[in-house]
């Protein structure tokens, strides 16, 4: 049965919120600090597992920079702990993911916002000015320029292997595998074709 508690650490000013299976084991963390109850920490172990397996270390890394580093298992309920009711953890879940993935600037870890990358564009399984396009940058995971980048720019939609410089906008972690946002540093003027050097 799932058993759901949160518990106060005066030293740290951290209210802990942790939601354990049948067996004990750790399935959501979420951590809020000082009086404003900032969202430090909200990770859900299963999608953290995924990410290894897809991405490795390098994943880990990268999903400790959007949802912080949980405590390490197992984890005991003190006895002064309070049972939280499912439904006011997934209210705390739904706020502390919200501000970690879109109020947090990631500038850290290793691939930190503002991160120049060269790549090359891939197929757009969606087809030309559609979603967006993915981007190989060489790393364990995907990058991905959004389709409203290159429609704004007026450019013409970049065919699979052009090659551009592009800077990190955002870094996307959930499911199984993270993703890198990502904006080209310079495009070809309206109806000019890629590749447009890139600024050095």
């Amino acid at each position: 049965m799932t058993h759901r508690f949160r518990f106060h650490v005066p030293e740290d000013d951290i209210w802990h919120w942790f939601e354990v299976g049948d067996t004990g084991r750790v399935m959501r963390q979420i951590s809020f600090r000082g009086p404003a109850g900032v969202p430090v920490v909200a990770v859900e172990t299963a999608e953290l597992a995924l990410t290894r397996q897809a991405c490795g270390d390098w994943g880990v890394r990268l999903y400790a920079v959007v949802y912080g580093v949980p405590s390490r298992e197992p984890v005991a309920e003190p006895s002064d702990a309070l049972t939280v009711q499912g439904r006011d953890f997934d209210l705390a879940w739904g706020r502390a993911r919200s501000h970690r993935q879109c109020e947090v600037r990631h500038d850290s870890g290793p691939l930190p916002v503002g991160t120049r990358l060269t790549g090359t564009f891939t197929v757009s399984p969606w087809g030309p000015g559609v979603t967006g396009v993915f981007v190989d940058v060489g790393l364990p995971a995907p990058g991905f320029v959004d389709a409203a980048v290159l429609l704004r720019a007026g450019c013409q939609w970049p065919a699979e292997g052009t090659p551009a410089e592009f800077e990190v906008v955002d870094l996307r972690v959930g499911g199984s595998h993270p993703q890198i946002r990502l904006r080209p540093t310079a495009v070809p003027p309206p109806a000019e074709p890629w590749p447009r050097p890139a600024p050095r």
